[in-house]
């Protein structure tokens, strides 16, 4: 499976960003529902966000809909 840049789950309501391929470490979880993955260097390798239709409602729904056409990471 290729690592896209950006992706929504439907099933689940979370839309996540990958920022880099770094091996994951560990998510750390805030209480605003978004969840950052960090590697054990301490960089920042993607981020996700619960309840994403609730999050992005109304006319910023469109990230919702780009997210699910996303093309895949190129490095």
């Amino acid at each position: 499976m290729k690592e896209k840049a950006v992706w929504y789950d439907d099933e689940e309501d979370v839309l996540g960003v990958r920022i880099s391929k770094g091996a994951y470490w560990k998510s750390v979880e805030l209480p605003s529902g978004i969840i950052i993955d960090v590697s054990k260097d301490g960089r920042i390798t993607g981020l996700e966000v619960l309840r994403a239709s609730k999050v992005f409602s109304g006319d910023v729904k469109k990230v919702i809909d780009l997210a699910k056409g996303q093309t895949v990471l190129k490095n």
